[in-house]
């Protein structure tokens, strides 16, 4: 039985999310991730971590003293976050399960992360619900993080590469720009399988129809990644520390936040 569109299943199966985070654009999406987060950590924290995939978040907080679960709907990951937990000296619970559906109690969550779930699930009703379960499991002084992927992902991307003109790749932009429907076209297996691609509010809106209250809008690679030889220049880290800095300075204009593949919207319950 499938926890997810097996689609999704398919593709991580074969994706390698174990080292993700450290080629491409990974390395500046996690040290950002791991900055947002830390804003929201208090000094002992029971955390949950949605769409946790192989533990490379699970394993950072947990080294910081937090008391970490992570689930996810894919056996390999969860397989793969295990083998990462034995590892290290400040172990993380591992659950296979799905964010509509999560194996937690009431009220019991500080801080609960969304990785996968806002745009895993194509349906709003599925995203709704997701948000309804992370809500049930926050504690009323808790912290909802939602991490999305912006519906101008793919058009700057494609802008970037050249790849805009192929006449598959600029319909699936369009797509998502009207829409937020995001569907790979064939013959680009690499490419993220069926999902969605959020306009900042409509992000928003869903986080306030289950009665919780936005707090915050952040890009995560914000305009960083645009730099023309990004990868050489990240690997400075006297260039690394100024990119991050540029990240800090420009992250409240909301007016950039189109050229972030990636955002986070920080949100508490509403009372």
């Amino acid at each position: 039985m499938h926890l997810i569109d097996s689609s999704i299943e398919a593709f991580y199966a074969h994706a390698q999310e174990e080292t993700r985070l450290t080629t491409g654009l990974g390395p500046l999406e996690f040290e950002r991730n791991k900055i947002l987060i830390s804003r929201y950590l208090h000094q002992r924290c029971h955390i949950t971590d949605v769409g946790g995939g192989t533990g490379h978040y699970a394993q950072w907080l947990s080294s910081l003293g937090h008391s970490v679960t992570l689930i996810d709907p894919v056996p390999k990951h969860i397989q793969q976050a295990k083998k990462r937990s034995k590892q290290t000296s400040q172990p993380y619970q591992c659950l296979l399960a799905e964010g509509r559906n999560l194996p937690l109690p009431d009220a019991s969550q500080q801080l609960v992360i969304l990785h996968g779930p806002l745009y895993h699930l194509q349906e709003r009703s599925d995203r709704i619900a997701a948000l309804r379960e992370a809500r049930r499991v926050l504690r009323k002084d808790g912290i909802i993080l939602g991490f999305a992927i912006n519906n101008t992902a793919s058009i700057v991307a494609a802008l970037q590469s050249g790849l805009i003109y192929h006449p598959d790749v600029f319909k699936m932009c369009t797509t998502e720009l009207v829409s937020g429907i995001h569907q790979p076209p064939a013959g680009f297996p690499g490419m993220l399988p069926a999902a969605y691609y959020h306009r900042p509010s409509f992000l928003i809106d869903e986080f306030k129809e289950v009665g919780l209250k936005p707090l915050e809008l952040r890009p995560v690679e914000g305009i960083a990644w645009m730099d023309g030889s990004f990868f050489s220049n990240w690997a400075d880290p006297v260039k690394r520390k100024r990119l991050l800095e540029l990240l800090e300075l420009t992250e409240k204009d909301q007016d950039l936040l189109c050229f972030s593949p990636h955002m986070m919207l920080a949100a508490n319950v509403s009372i």
